[in-house]
């Protein structure tokens, strides 16, 4: 089989879909793979060489259906964001079969499957091709719980929203958390992505011994030492609900606001778009969590209750069943 993986990345969602494409390209044993990629997006193409990925770059659909009709796939994974029908039909020729992952754009009707993780909950019966749920959510960093029961320390909460953070909700939260006072330990992540200045931060780190300003990649290695974390509502809830830490969501796109996973009934505070947040709002859902243990705990609980492990096999099965049926489809067509 040879697969074509379309892959893109949004400035508010991060670098998370790549990481799913390595897993299921590894998990799929196709016998020849190509990842394409626009050519502006120079941050995913960096990403990308790093995992010793060489990604096929176009600048225009005419081009990439050109090198799609040249390589010849068995199957098109899309994971490019909202698709267009438009191109979804010149890419679907030849019986390919067409895999696509939060797309909510117009050329999602035309896949074979659609795996629906940022999905909003479905206000009529969802289409046949649609999987909405968590499990598009592919882990993909092992997780390792760490002892985080130090009662004589002050609440920690992690700031981590991903990526570019074009509404820059980093530095509105943390501007009304410093406002806060009582004893708290703030740390702020800010990856390579961070389109703001960073110095705008640390003014506020130098008014308080414990505020923290992380520059990392790796925001998994301190979600699991927090007590608290504050992000936006795309895939960094499915990541934190991995270590069961209760978070609250400031949506950093109006697309987030009406999706189904980050809510109360899986563990979150969902305060709704971030750059419209009052700071009294967001500081007394951080004080809820802080002043009643048994809020802290239903929020760790109804995490818990979620189970990613067996996600990569359910979604390569599925896929695989959609390549048989295509397969048997032309068979008999022939």
């Amino acid at each position: 089989m040879k697969l074509a993986y379309l892959l893109n990345t949004l400035p508010h969602r991060g670098l998370y879909p790549a990481d799913r494409a390595n897993s299921l390209i590894s998990a799929m044993k196709a016998k020849e793979n190509k990842v394409f990629v626009p050519a502006s997006n120079t941050s995913l193409i960096n990403y990308l060489e790093k995992q010793q990925i060489k990604p096929c770059l176009y600048k225009t659909n005419a081009q990439l259906v050109a090198e799609m009709d040249s390589f010849q796939p068995d199957c098109i994974i899309h994971d490019s964001g909202n698709s267009e029908k438009d191109l979804i039909k010149r890419l679907k020729r030849d019986n390919r079969s067409l895999i696509h992952f939060d797309d909510h754009g117009d050329g999602g009707m035309l896949a074979d499957i659609v795996f629906q993780a940022l999905y909003e909950t479905p206000k009529e019966i969802s289409k046949e091709n649609y999987v909405y749920g968590p499990i598009g959510y592919i882990p993909v960093h092992k997780i390792v719980y760490k002892n985080n029961n130090m009662p004589d320390l002050p609440p920690h909460i992690v700031v981590a929203f991903p990526h570019e953070d074009p509404e820059n909700l980093t530095y509105r939260t943390l501007r009304h958390l410093v406002q806060l006072h009582i004893p708290l330990r703030i740390s702020v992540l800010v990856n390579d992505q961070y389109k703001h200045d960073v110095t705008e931060l640390k003014r506020f780190a130098l008014t308080r011994k414990s505020i923290g300003i992380i520059k990392t990649n790796e925001p998994e290695i301190y979600i699991p030492l927090s007590d608290i974390v504050i992000s936006s509502g795309s895939y960094v809830p499915y990541l934190v609900s991995q270590f069961n830490v209760p978070c609250i969501i400031l949506c950093a796109h109006e697309e987030e606001v009406n999706y189904g996973f980050p809510t109360e009934k899986h563990g979150f505070a969902n305060l709704g778009l971030g750059r419209k947040i009052k700071q009294s709002y967001l500081q007394n859902a951080v004080m809820e969590i802080i002043l009643h243990e048994n809020r802290k705990n239903a929020y760790k609980y109804k995490q818990k209750q979620l189970d990613f492990s067996n996600h990569l096999e359910e979604v390569v099965g599925l896929i695989d069943q959609v390549i048989v049926s295509k397969k048997e489809e032309e068979e008999i067509a022939h």
